[in-house]
C-alpha cells in the first residue's frame, strides 16, 4: 500500500467514525426530543444524523455519497437553526438570523456532519483508483 493508499484509508476510517457519532448522537436526540412542536423540522433535526452512517456507508459511488451527505448536512444546518431561532426567539435573546446559523454552525454535532462530508471528499482526491487522477495518466 502506498503513501496515497494509506491516507485515503485514514480519510475514510476517520469520516466512518464521525459517521458514527453523528449518528449516535441523532437517535439519542430522537428519543429525547419533543415532537409535538414544529414537527417537520423536530423530524429532520432527528432523522438526518441518524442516516448519516447508513448513507456513508451503503451509497455508492464515494461521489454520489459524498452529494448525498453534503445536501444532508445544509438540510440539517437549516433545520437546526430555524429550531434554534425558534428557542430564543420565545425567549427574546435573538440577535440575527445570520448569527443563529453562525452560532448552530459552531456546535460540534454541526461540525462533525460537515467533516464527514470534507473528509469524505479529500478522500476522493487522494484515492489513486479514482477516475479524476487516471484521466491524466
Amino acid at each position: 500500500m502506498n503513501i496515497r493508499g494509506l491516507a485515503w484509508a485514514l480519510l475514510l476510517a476517520f469520516a466512518g467514525i464521525l459517521s458514527v457519532g453523528v449518528t449516535l448522537y441523532g437517535l439519542y436526540t430522537a428519543i429525547r426530543i419533543d415532537l409535538r412542536q414544529d414537527t417537520a423540522l423536530s423530524l429532520l433535526y432527528c432523522a438526518l444524523p441518524v442516516l448519516c452512517f447508513p448513507v456513508f456507508l451503503l451509497v455508492r459511488p464515494p461521489s454520489r455519497s459524498a452529494f448525498v451527505l453534503s445536501l444532508m448536512a445544509l438540510t440539517y444546518l437549516g433545520a437546526y437553526s430555524a429550531l434554534n431561532w425558534r428557542t430564543c426567539s420565545e425567549l427574546g435573546y435573538c440577535e440575527a438570523v445570520t448569527a443563529t446559523v453562525m452560532q448552530t454552525l459552531s456546535t460540534n454535532i454541526v461540525l462533525a456532519f460537515f467533516a464527514v462530508v470534507i473528509l469524505t471528499l479529500v478522500a476522493q482526491l487522494v484515492d489513486d483508483r479514482s477516475t479524476l487522477w487516471s484521466h491524466g495518466r
